[in-house]
């Protein structure tokens, strides 16, 4: 790490004030590794981590493989048993019944009176306000579980639906069916807009350039996902975005311009968005403990950590990212 790599920790850990930081990590690297390619730029080049599945708290160990040039994690082995890393009560599984407050809530969220909620932070609809959605277009949530977002725009009357191979069944709501158990490939219709939020990172990497199939010529592909910054070159193996190993590939700003480009887009624009989770979660981590016994911190750390995240955002730092994906 750089002098001014350092420095630049140290005053983002002074700014954290009574988070418990430890020491800078050193990364798990076990050496330069010779592979077949990188599936992002084909290098053959790169460094293998060890990564453990704590979300969960199993703690198996999983390799992932760092390449060298573009900077692109991935899994080296997708288990065969993956489905156990999936439980029944796993977080976008979950259904939720519409409750009249939250309709509200999301009407004035999408409205010129924004200012009266924004004080609720909604990165997924955020997302909705970007791409200025009108009711009368068509979006395809993919991967999207359960369909959470997709039952908040439906209930304010916009054309949303969604696919999932893993849902145990279509999901149906007062409007009929809002996520199907089927994935992209088995669509057979035109969008106006393509969303994966925080699912692409769980499927193979050739799913991006499906996309323009399915998509109009005019439509607009918005991809969130995990990034490779601050919160990475901290952490290392103990960021709790690597999410072992439920995320196959995890991208650097590098690789991910390289698969748009490769998948037929061009990217229009990136939103950095990256919130508390980043630091409380992988400092839990750090502790050996996982997020299914970890404490939330209180309402002072939290507002320190989300002046950290807005700071690293603001740097193109965060780790997180949305991107707003055109047909080249």
């Amino acid at each position: 790490m750089s002098l001014d790599e350092q420095r630049e920790r140290t005053i983002l850990l002074m700014i954290l004030g009574s988070i418990s930081i430890h020491a800078e990590p050193q990364k798990d690297q076990v050496g330069q590794m010779q592979v077949n390619c990188c599936q992002i730029c084909q290098s053959q080049v790169g460094i293998s981590h060890p990564v453990r599945e704590m979300m969960l708290g199993t703690r198996d160990e999983f390799l992932y493989w760092e390449c060298s040039d573009c900077g692109c994690l991935s899994l080296t082995a997708v288990p065969t048993d993956l489905g156990k890393y999936y439980p029944g009560d796993y977080y976008s599984l979950q259904i939720r019944t519409p409750k009249l407050l939250r309709k509200i809530r999301d009407h004035l969220y999408l409205s010129r009176l924004s200012f009266l909620v924004n004080w609720r932070k909604r990165t997924d609809l955020d997302v909705i306000r970007r791409i200025g959605l009108k009711k009368n277009m068509a979006l395809l949530d993919v991967g999207c579980g359960s369909g959470t977002l997709l039952a908040d725009l439906r209930e304010l009357g916009y054309n949303a639906r969604g696919v999932d191979p893993f849902v145990p069944c279509d999901i149906r709501d007062r409007f009929g069916v809002r996520v199907e158990r089927k994935t992209l490939a088995e669509v057979d219709s035109k969008f106006d807009v393509i969303l994966f939020r925080h699912s692409l990172e769980h499927m193979p990497i050739n799913m991006l350039g499906m996309v323009t199939k399915h998509l109009k010529r005019s439509g607009l592909c918005v991809v969130c996902i995990p990034v490779l910054g601050w919160a990475w070159r901290s952490y290392t193996t103990d960021w709790a975005q690597l999410d072992a190993p439920r995320h196959f590939f995890l991208h650097s700003r590098k690789s991910f311009s390289l698969l748009a480009e490769k998948s037929g887009f061009r990217i229009e624009r990136v939103v950095y968005d990256s919130n508390e989770f980043q630091f409380w979660a992988s400092e839990s981590y750090q502790r050996d403990i996982p997020l299914s016994k970890m404490l939330e911190p209180n309402k002072s750390q939290l507002r320190r950590m989300r002046r950290l995240a807005k700071s690293l955002n603001s740097q193109e730092q965060g780790d997180t990212a949305q991107f707003y994906l055109r047909p080249a």
